[in-house]
């Protein structure tokens, strides 16, 4: 009897501990199931801020595009027009120089060649020419250096950064985002800027810096009236690199100001704005261990400071 009795525990014992294991086996199952979706939509959520990201370069490269195309041809049409002018000019003299040719192998005596030389000199206007070649080979080179400039900071501004962190130069990357944008705050805003000499570099991505500070002088471009300034500062503060950007425009309000940074909020008319800058600005500010910080008055402006650790220049 007693044994029947251990016998029975035993198989008790046994249905538990094989009901048990099924259970556990089961939320093991369950378990690794919940983590490789979950893995599946963090992969799919990085893929999606990925193209968001990618998406809102775009939609600005499409607003800057018709401002690059004018300051592109403004300095091609007037180098167009040197070489057109230099290439009647060089026609004039080379039918100088072809009549002069003719004339010493001639044989003509030296008193006729003088003669026709001045003559020839007058006539083809050929020390004007000569001048002006000078003035014009001076404004095409300018001209030429500020195409090169432009097609500069717009590859900076569409570049993909690599995996790695590199050396950036602030003050450079700040310029870029200045210059690209010099046709749409030209013609609106007075842009005065004062860059710190020796500033130190910070270590991380140009493309994702070019862009943030390509965002802060859009929006202050837009939040000012005619005539507006911006002003844009780096320096040195509390071992930290600070870049200002303050304008003179309508301001923020305190309830706008809680909703600054979230994702698709724009106080900008419908197809004017994705709401995604300010957003994704503060992320790539993040990601570089800095922070960006906002003050603002209704109808004085507002002022975006933002802080880069600056890199160990031993490195």
């Amino acid at each position: 009897m007693m044994a029947d009795d251990y016998k029975d525990a035993y198989l008790r014992e046994k249905e538990l501990r094989k009901l048990a294991e099924q259970k556990l086996e089961d939320k093991s199952r369950e378990l690794y199931e919940s983590f490789e979706a979950l893995k599946a939509a963090n992969s799919s959520m990085q893929e999606n801020q990925k193209a968001m990201v990618h998406n809102e370069k775009m939609a600005s490269l499409g607003v800057l595009s018709a401002g690059v195309a004018h300051e592109i041809n403004n300095p091609i049409g007037f180098i167009y027009s040197n070489f057109c002018t230099m290439a009647e000019g060089m026609s004039d003299i080379n039918t100088f120089v072809f009549t002069m040719d003719q004339l010493v192998n001639s044989g003509a005596d030296a008193e006729t060649i003088r003669n026709a030389w001045r003559e020839g000199l007058t006539r083809h206007d050929v020390e004007y020419l000569l001048m002006d070649f000078e003035s014009l080979t001076s404004e095409t080179i300018e001209g030429l250096e500020r195409v090169k400039q432009i097609v500069a900071d717009l590859k900076s501004f569409t570049r993909e950064d690599s995996g790695d962190m590199d050396m950036v130069d602030v003050n450079e990357c700040v310029r870029g985002a200045v210059n690209i944008l010099s046709n749409q705050t030209k013609y609106h805003a007075q842009v005065i800027v004062d860059y710190a000499d020796d500033l130190p570099k910070v270590r991380g991505y140009f493309g994702k810096l070019n862009q943030v500070f390509t965002n802060m002088i859009a929006n202050a471009n837009q939040a000012v009236s005619e005539n507006g300034e911006i002003h844009i500062t780096t320096r040195m503060k509390d071992e930290r690199v600070e870049i200002s950007f303050r304008d003179n425009g309508c301001g923020i309000s305190e309830t706008n100001m809680k909703l600054l940074f979230t994702p698709f909020f724009t106080t900008k008319p419908v197809g004017q704005g994705t709401g995604l800058g300010l957003s994704i600005s503060h992320g790539f500010i993040e990601e570089h261990n800095g922070e960006i910080r906002v003050e603002s008055e209704i109808g004085v402006g507002t002022t975006f400071l933002i802080y880069l650790p600056a890199a160990d220049q031993d490195q």
